[in-house]
Order: C-alpha cells, then structure tokens, then sequence
C-alpha cells in the first residue's frame, strides 16, 4: 500500500474539513494527497451539456482552492476530476492509485437519512477495502 492518502473534494464545508484532515495526516505521516471531485452525469434532458459544462467549471475552480490549501499547508497534491457517481470513483480511485485510505467529508446525517439518500460517506464505508476516514464538518 502507498502513502497517498486519496479525498474527496467539492469545495463545501465537509469537504474543506476532510481536505485539512488529509494534509494533516500527509504532514504527519509522509506522502501525497490525491483530491478527486466526482460528477455523476447527467444524462436525460436537452440542458445536460449545459450542466455538464458548468459543473466542469466548478470542479476546475474547487480543485484549484483545494491546490492553494494544500501549498500553504506546505503537502504536495495532485488532483482529479472523474465522470461517476461519487462512491464509486472514489473506490475505484483508491484502488487504483493503492492508497492508504480515503477520507471525506460529512455533514453529520443520522444514519437513517444516510441509508434514505445514499449519502456518499456511508456508501464509502460499505464499498471501500481500504480505510475510511469520515471528518464532519464544523458546526454552522
């Protein structure tokens, strides 16, 4: 298994506290950060491009915070924006990449409402091999 530690970014509160936890541990333990923004395309309707247009924007825009968080945090990242369902990407991702865990962000759903929604981190921890590192985000 490498050092990279893999996490998923979308530039929202959760995200921003799981992109600090993973510098941190980079810091501490050695090795790279791998920030990935995962899209889920839209496929129906006449607007989708559109869509898919605005979205690229905004991961190019997210993955650039993410570049400037982690210079001034003084840890080496690399970054990535990949078509699929969120869950998904990041597993095949960590697989691919032989990482030392994922980390992302959570808003602190109940677990319920996570099962209900299919939020990103409880699906993570029933489909990732590697170890998952769930940080919540800072009470608003």
């Amino acid at each position: 298994m490498s050092g990279t530690i893999l996490v998923g970014y979308d530039g929202t509160e959760g995200a921003d506290a799981a992109l600090d936890e993973a510098l941190r541990l980079a810091g501490e333990i050695g090795g790279p950060v791998v920030a990935v923004f995962a899209y889920k395309k839209v496929t129906v309707g006449g607007e989708s491009r559109d869509l898919d247009e605005e979205v690229a924007e905004r991961a190019d825009a997210m993955l650039a915070r993410a570049r400037e968080r982690a210079a001034k945090a003084g840890t080496s990242i690399e970054t990535a924006f990949v078509e699929g369902p969120p869950a998904d990407v990041l597993v095949q991702e960590a697989e691919s990449r032989d990482a030392r865990c994922v980390v992302i962000g959570s808003y602190g759903e109940r677990p319920l409402r996570g099962v209900l929604v299919g939020a990103t981190p409880f699906k993570l921890i029933h489909l990732c091999e590697r170890p998952v590192l769930i940080v919540r985000a800072p009470d608003a």
